[in-house]
């Protein structure tokens, strides 16, 4: 009796091995190797898929191969404010939602390397000073800002002979024409390290060159670092778009960088 049971499991297993599976379902699609039912119960009850939910330092322990192409997990990761299911490449992993990849319409971006079709201005002007450690330009790299790859707008003691005392800086960026979007997005990203009370990171809206007000993104307040993405939802009536940065810092242990802003949908 025992074998027979056995040999029941085995030949169960098997026949798992060359057909299609289905959970909640009897029939899976013949195209699928495997398909999951949202309803086990003809519709009284419904549920979800649930991916591998993780922090990008988990992630990172995953011992990925080349040969690993659309392996997927949820990152869902306070510290270092990404939420997203992402998916690896083959070489990176990158978040299904990134506008860098097809399937999304670009009206604008600006990454600092390739990809600069987003004109903006620096105001004060770009400047290194390297003795003081004063830095307000776009740079391949800077001590503690390690989000990027790349070159990035970086920040360092921003209260300095060249700009003056306690001034703003800012990178304002031109209007992008998004008349034909219809779920248009901004977005960019954003490395702080160490901001003390008095430095602030923050940014300004423009729809149709109507001020939407100021957004903080960070208060100093005793070495407060943020890093992540800002991913703002554009009102379909706007015909125009347009961000301005601004940067208030003091101290040259204190970094920031931004990079990768774009328009798109």
């Amino acid at each position: 009796m025992q074998k027979n049971i056995a040999h029941l499991i085995f030949l169960f297993f098997i026949s798992i091995s060359y057909a299609q599976v289905g959970i909640g379902t009897t029939t899976p699609s013949a195209a699928s190797m495997l398909e999951v039912s949202s309803t086990s119960d003809g519709g009284a009850t419904y549920r979800g898929l649930m991916p591998p939910v993780m922090t990008i330092a988990q992630r990172n322990l995953i011992n990925t191969a080349t040969t690993d192409v659309g392996l997927l997990v949820f990152i869902n990761d306070s510290v270092e404010g990404v939420q997203c299911l992402q998916f690896f490449t083959g070489t990176t992993w990158v978040c299904t939602d990134d506008p860098f990849f097809p399937g999304f319409t670009v009206f604008a971006a600006q990454d600092f390397d390739a990809t600069t079709s987003w004109n903006f201005t620096l105001t004060p002007t770009s400047y290194t000073i390297p003795a003081l450690e004063d830095i307000w330009a776009v740079v391949g790299s800077l001590d503690n800002i390690t989000d990027f790859t790349g070159n990035f707008l970086g920040c360092s003691d921003l209260d300095n002979p060249i700009a003056g005392m306690n001034v703003d800086h800012m990178i304002v960026f031109d209007n992008v024409d998004i008349s034909s979007a219809t779920a248009p997005k901004l977005s960019f990203d954003y490395d702080i390290f160490e901001f003390d009370t008095g430095d602030s990171v923050s940014y300004q809206l423009f729809y149709d060159d109507v001020s939407q007000g100021i957004y903080t993104i960070l208060e100093g307040n005793a070495d407060a670092s943020l890093s992540g993405t800002e991913t703002i939802n554009i009102p379909i009536t706007v015909t125009n778009v347009r961000i301005t940065i601004i940067v208030n810092q003091n101290g040259n242990e204190d970094k920031a960088g931004f990079d990768n802003f774009r328009v798109f949908e």
